[in-house]
């Protein structure tokens, strides 16, 4: 073998043709990279370039400036390549399973979440297509290749490392900071602004160039203007509102039901049985109002509007944190904050690893009292599993005992897990609601099978709830909702062969609207005021102001900043950046207050806990 091997070294040509192809090496990276940013498909590859040449630029740019700083590290061509390749296949996969699963992209701050890289795993399930695995195996060979050939610089490390710093920070240098950047990337037809919504950005600037617009950005910035006096001018005019005079203590129950959504939408499928018996019937109830919720996730990404359902605020302008939490370290004014202040016991139950998302070190910033996270609610109750998660079933009676021990008035927030994806096939021991279909195929059809066994858990988690509620004593009032639509196959695989909406060809307004709404609805055991909703079906709003909806029914306290929510909900029932809304001239202040308060009580210097007056004892 090894005289094999040196006769390849001693073949002129050969050692001509390890230098000559070498810089094809980065681009055929750079290849596979938008590849698998576009879903695997070559002609969104072949358009993109024709689109976007800027940005094509910009990334071969970005990628050859890499590879020769490694090159010029390494010295060994083999070595140098290799870190390459594995990067680019590893950004590839994570980038293509993310898309697959949510539709979020791999950014630079999904790093941060390496400490729960076990759960996000688990999530995992699909194929990769046959081109990633075509690549893959071409950047061996060709590592390979290098390696015989023994391709390396003729320098000494006194020459290379110097010239490899220099380099760097002659990369560096122009966009050193914000400003430097924008003019940079503006050569290229890019903006560090892009950044403000990552699906245009993927989609204009590619995988590599849309990661360094993320790279360049990564520190949130400050809105433009923001100040005391500027947060004070949004608040301006909006007073705390006390409990209404003689209104009930009502304990809430605020229910984030896993992927919940009505699969019956979905057109050329059939259910053996109803899936949803107990959500119709209380539809029906005087008590209930229900409708729409639209939140900013699809298929996962359950801290977005977990966030904004809790806090009020919006992840709009800070969306490339794969989690507000981590950001979260002083106490803020929210809606559990509310009801804490109020007297109230707040409590929280997540039946999984309380750390992800970074919700242990947040959930007492944001006014809860106690966090049981799996581990205490699994000594708690006897807990049940199915497909490896807590039952529904278990939470419930986690939430019963929290809810009916606590001496003071109640605020409790449960997240369930029955019903995560990923929607594999399922023991037929389990199957409780056959599903057939003339329009899905085999992998679409085994992940709704699997869904809606979980839904129809749901569903008796939500009828029993009810019956409970019914019986109490106390006023009781149940918000119960959906985060977002299920993964259903990778890139939205049912959806688009039901044809509920058609992500191959892009989407259009209505089919955005279509894909971040999930159903809601607030039941209580005692007569309800329509406070936002002027009928009891068909509601819609925005997840920032489902518990305003709440208060104002419930006739509990409100702080200004939620009185500022309740007149945007006026101009505008939902509002976020995904659902690609024109921002009207009634609705860019209210956007705008909210981007600078969020930032405040996020990031920021929290001017707006000094507009929070002293509320009332509800």
């Amino acid at each position: 073998m090894s005289k094999t091997i040196q006769t390849l070294r001693a073949c002129r040509p050969l050692r001509i043709l390890a230098w000559v192809t070498l810089p094809l090496f980065p681009l055929v990276c750079l290849l596979i990279m938008d590849l698998m940013n576009f879903g695997g498909h070559m002609s969104y590859v072949v358009q993109f370039a024709r689109n976007f040449p800027g940005a094509l630029a910009f990334e071969a740019l970005v990628v050859g400036l890499l590879s020769v700083i490694l090159l010029l590290m390494c010295r060994r061509a083999a070595v140098a390549a290799g870190i390459l390749g594995t990067v680019a296949l590893i950004c590839s996969y994570v980038n293509f399973t993310k898309v697959a699963l949510n539709g979020d992209h791999f950014m630079p701050q999904d790093i941060l979440m390496l400490s729960n890289a076990g759960e996000l795993t688990s999530f995992i399930s699909g194929k990769l297509p046959g081109l990633f695995w075509l690549g893959a195996a071409a950047l061996v060979l060709w590592v390979a290749f290098l390696a015989v050939m023994c391709t390396a610089l003729p320098l000494s490390w006194k020459i290379r490392l110097p010239a490899a710093l220099i380099l760097a920070v002659c990369a560096w240098l122009p966009c050193s900071n914000i400003d430097k950047a924008d003019v940079l990337l503006g050569k290229f037809g890019m903006s560090v602004f892009d950044s403000a919504l990552q699906s245009s950005n993927y989609n204009a600037n590619g995988f590599v160039g849309a990661f360094t617009v993320n790279l360049l950005s990564l520190n949130v910035q400050e809105p433009q203007g923001y100040s005391q006096q500027l947060v004070e001018d949004y608040l301006e005019g909006y007073e705390a509102t006390p409990a209404h005079e003689g209104a009930e203590q009502f304990d809430v129950i605020v229910i984030l039901s896993e992927s919940f959504f009505d699969a019956r939408i979905l057109d050329g499928v059939s259910f053996s049985k109803n899936p949803l018996q107990n959500y119709d019937r209380l539809l029906k109830s005087k008590r209930c109002y229900s409708g729409s919720l639209y939140t900013t996730a699809i298929g996962g990404g359950t801290v977005r509007p977990e966030f904004g359902v809790l806090t009020g605020l919006t992840c709009d302008y800070v969306p490339s944190v794969p989690t507000p939490y981590r950001y979260v370290s002083q106490d803020i004014s929210t809606y559990v904050s509310n009801y804490r202040d109020a007297g109230y016991h707040t409590i929280a139950i997540h039946p999984y690893n309380k750390k992800f998302y970074s919700r242990d070190s947040a959930y007492g910033h944001i006014g809860f009292d106690e966090f049981y996270g799996q581990d205490e609610m699994t000594q708690m109750v006897y807990a049940e599993y199915k497909r490896g998660y807590v039952t529904d079933k278990s939470t419930l009676q986690a939430i019963q005992k929290c809810v009916d021990e606590s001496e003071d008035p109640a605020f409790l927030f449960a997240i369930t897990m029955q019903n995560h994806q990923p929607y594999d096939g399922i023991d037929p021991s389990l199957m409780q609601v056959g599903v057939t279909s003339d329009r899905l195929s085999g992998p679409a059809l085994t992940a709704l099978t699997t869904y809606t066994q979980g839904l129809y858990d749901a569903d008796q988690m939500l009828g029993d709830l009810a019956k409970w509620i019914d019986k109490r004593e106390r006023p009781t009032v149940l918000v119960f909702f959906g985060d977002h639509m299920p993964t259903l196959g990778s890139n939205y695989l049912a959806y688009n062969e039901s044809g509920l909406f058609n992500s191959w060809d892009g989407l259009t307004q209505d089919e955005l609207l279509t894909m971040y709404a999930t159903p809601f609805l607030i039941y209580s055991n005692r007569k309800l005021e329509g406070g936002l909703f002027e009928q009891n079906t068909g509601n819609i709003i925005s997840d920032y102001n489902l518990l305003n909806a709440v208060a104002l029914s419930t006739g509990f306290s409100r702080t200004p900043y939620m009185n500022l929510l309740l007149d945007f909900h006026s101009v505008s029932p939902i509002y976020n950046v995904r659902l690609g809304m024109e921002v009207t001239d009634a609705i860019a202040p209210f956007a705008s207050a909210m981007e600078h308060i969020t930032y405040d009580r996020v990031f920021g210097e929290n001017y707006s806990a000094q507009s929070v007056e002293t509320q009332g004892k509800s």
